[in-house]
Parts: C-alpha cells; sequence; structure tokens
C-alpha cells in the first residue's frame, strides 16, 4: 500500500476501534473502487511537444458520486491523489453530503504554462479522463492551481464529448456558465464557521477575539482572513512561499492583501509595526491563540515539528497539513486539531448545491447559499461534538467517526457486505 494512504487510514482506524466496528467495513474502505492513470499529450506554444502524467481517482461511491478537485503541481503523483480522494470521502460524509470521494492531478509546474497551454492541458485531461467521469459518477472541481476559468475549459470539453450540455459535470464554474460566486469565498468562510462553533472543545473558550497565525495566502487564505478579522480576531502573521511578516498588535489584512496583489510577496508589507522574514515556515512557531495552516500538506510532518509550535489549537484550511507521525505530540502538548475534513468542508458543501442548481436548472438566492453552508458545518460540529464527549476522545477522531458511522449505514445498506455493526 501506498505510504500516505496507508498512514491517513491510520486514523480511520483508529476511530473504527473506537465505535467498535468490524474489521470488514474498515477492509471496504482500504482500498479505491477505481483509479484511472493516463498520459496527456500537451502542445507548447513553441511548436514543441510533452507528455504528463495524469490520474483520476474514485475512492469510494457508497453515499453518490464520487467529488473531488483537479490539480496542476509538480508534486502531484498516484499516492497523493488517492489520499486525497480517501480523504473526500471522509469528508462528505461527514458533511452528510451524497458524495463520495474523488481526487485527480497532473504532475506539472503550472506556473511555467502559458494561459493557452493551460487551456491545452484541461482539456487533454477531460479527454484523458472521460471514461470515468460525468455528473452521476464523478464530479471534478477546482484545487490547487486551477480556478473558474480552467472548470469552464473542462465543462466545455465534456459536454461536447457527451453530446449535450452538462453544466453539472463539474462545479466551481464561473457564474455565466451556472457555477456560483459563493463558491470562492466558501472554504475559508467554513473555516471560520468551523473554528466559531469549535472553539470552546479547542480551549479557546466561547468569547473574545482570538490572535491568529496564517500559513498560506492563496484564495482559501484570504477568505478566511476576511471572515475572521470581520468577526473581531486579529491576524499577527502571514506566510506565502516567500517568507513571514508578522505584527504583535495586528496586521492589516486590508493593505496586505493589495501588496500581495502588486507585489507578489507577503514581506512586501511594511506597514505599522510589521516586521517581515525570508523563512516561509518562521509563522509556525508564531505566538497565537490559533495556527491556521492553509499551504500545501505535509506541513508537521512529525513530533519535532509539533514540538516547535507555539498555539492554542489549530486549524487545518489545507488538506492534510499535519501527518500521523505528529499526532501524539499534539496531543501531549494539548493542542486541539480542528480537523480538515470538517474545517475546509464549505468548498465541497458549496459546490454540492452549485451541483444540485446545475440538475434543477433554477439559480439558488445567494441568502440560501449561505444559509446553507452555515447550516451544514454547525451540523456537523455538533455530531463531531457529541462524539467527543460520549467517547471521551480528540476532535479528529470523533470527525471520522462521524463520517464512518454515515459509510457503514450506506455500504450495509447497498448489501455489499453482511454486518457493519458491532464485532
Amino acid at each position: 500500500m501506498a505510504e500516505h494512504l496507508e498512514a491517513a487510514q491510520g486514523r480511520m482506524v483508529r476511530a473504527a476501534d473506537l465505535l467498535g466496528l468490524s474489521e470488514e467495513v474498515v477492509a471496504h474502505l482500504k482500498h479505491p473502487i477505481e483509479t484511472l492513470a493516463a498520459s496527456v499529450n500537451l502542445r507548447r506554444d513553441d511548436g514543441s511537444a510533452v507528455t504528463l502524467k495524469a490520474w483520476r481517482c474514485r475512492y469510494n461511491s457508497s453515499l453518490g458520486p464520487t467529488k473531488g478537485g483537479i490539480r496542476f503541481h509538480q508534486s502531484v503523483h498516484l499516492d497523493e491523489v488517492e489520499t486525497l480522494a480517501f480523504l473526500m470521502t471522509m469528508k462528505c460524509a461527514l458533511m452528510g453530503l451524497p458524495f463520495g470521494g474523488g481526487k485527480g492531478g497532473v504532475e506539472v509546474d503550472a506556473h511555467d504554462l502559458s494561459t493557452m497551454e493551460k487551456e491545452r492541458l484541461a482539456r487533454g485531461y477531460v479527454r484523458a479522463m472521460a471514461k470515468i467521469l460525468g455528473p452521476d459518477r464523478d464530479v471534478p472541481a477546482p484545487d490547487v492551481a486551477t480556478g473558474e476559468r480552467e472548470m469552464a475549459w473542462m465543462v466545455s470539453e465534456y459536454s461536447e464529448i457527451a453530446g449535450s450540455i452538462q453544466p453539472h459535470a463539474f462545479t466551481g464554474k464561473p457564474v455565466a456558465l451556472g457555477g456560483m460566486a459563493e463558491r470562492t469565498p466558501a472554504t475559508g468562510r467554513g473555516a471560520h464557521i468551523a473554528l466559531e462553533e469549535m472553539r470552546d472543545l479547542a480551549g479557546l473558550g466561547e468569547d473574545g477575539g482570538l490572535t491568529i497565525a496564517l500559513q498560506g495566502f492563496g484564495n482559501a487564505g484570504r477568505w478566511f482572513a476576511k471572515a475572521v478579522t470581520d468577526a473581531g480576531h486579529k491576524i499577527v502573521a502571514v506566510a506565502d512561499s516567500s517568507g513571514t511578516v508578522s505584527d504583535a498588535d495586528e496586521l492589516d489584512m486590508e493593505k496586505l492583501a493589495k501588496v500581495k496583489d502588486e507585489e507578489g510577496s507577503v514581506t512586501a508589507f511594511d506597514g505599522g509595526n510589521a516586521e517581515s522574514s525570508d523563512d516561509p515556515e518562521e509563522v509556525l512557531s508564531t505566538q497565537c491563540d490559533v495556527l491556521v495552516l492553509a499551504a500545501l500538506g505535509g506541513v508537521i510532518a512529525d513530533a519535532d515539528d509539533a514540538k516547535a509550535l507555539n498555539c492554542k489549537a489549530i486549524v487545518e484550511l489545507a488538506n492534510r497539513p499535519i501527518l500521523p507521525a505528529a499526532d501524539t505530540a499534539l496531543a501531549d502538548a494539548g493542542i486541539e486539531v480542528v480537523p480538515d475534513i470538517l474545517a475546509n468542508g464549505g468548498g465541497v458543501t458549496v459546490s454540492h448545491a452549485e451541483w444540485v442548481q446545475g440538475r434543477q436548472g433554477i439559480d439558488w438566492d445567494p441568502e440560501d447559499i449561505d444559509d446553507y453552508l452555515e447550516d451544514r458545518i454547525a451540523d456537523a460540529a455538533d455530531n463531531v461534538r457529541e462524539v467527543m464527549q460520549e467517547c471521551d476522545t480528540d476532535m479528529r477522531t470523533a470527525a471520522y467517526a462521524v463520517a464512518l458511522r454515515r459509510l457503514c449505514s450506506a455500504i450495509s445498506a447497498h448489501g455489499t457486505r453482511a454486518d457493519f455493526g458491532k464485532s
């Protein structure tokens, strides 16, 4: 079994043991139902051609069509794709959505592609994966280095292949093509909702402003920053790939975002009492109430990384930023983690609303979308809280337990296994 997938599944096994589930259900969820590896041929603007590795994994469809993003990044590999599809399976189950987990990606440096090359790649990816895609089978969305533009190209290509207009075959599209404006801020806003819902169990009290350090200032990080500052919290440090900028009093996030857009780096910011460092990892040791991990996975890889932290709680806005090898050290330090399958569930929640909108052909009201997002996150948080208190366990294990209960019920109802109740 692949290293990352096996490690991620250890958390599922811990939750299954807590619930007393039989080994059969765990075995059922240890392998994806379908993974397609393909080569995508890309014609460069200069006339040369390159062949790129690409993957799409449909991990489990017990609850519905598989759902998950497509990323263009040089670090993409099979193990990562299957691991993220597994996490999406858990996330959709936790959020109570009628989706299974999926994921896809291309091993490519997206920054090295022109706009036309990126469009050729997006369309080529859809052609390579078309046999397992579809609104009732596997529904992709944006991820690292993909967004509304790429989803527009992909749904256009898929519709050509299908021979019919299929707006609900992809989510995260532009509003003009059936997307939702609320989808872009959903992941960041959802993380703020999750933080507020779980702050008491994370040892942060029930009221008052919090100090927050933010690693990652992409789309999700920016929208999270806006949500928490609007709520009266203070962001005291922000990091991107260029380094870290910090101010113990508070960073002006509107000015910081403007500097990032104009200069391409948060370290160019010099307002207030801000101090800059060319070390992106410096943000991790910032003294704060909450450390928000909104970059890539594997940031806190082991016990040594965990011991260097100086926060009371962590919010996993990115996917798997904390690896299982660090779990025990975090628990020993009393640092509670709002896990990724809860904290970043806002994106797939609004994606579900967009998928439903495409099937209905009726636009949702923005207020209804906001209410739907808040209700789903709050319901998931309530379920996690109940298991934490019922089983005296940590937040991540409780989140996996909630997801497993739903998956067990669905798997048993399908009749593919005998009895997934108590051993």
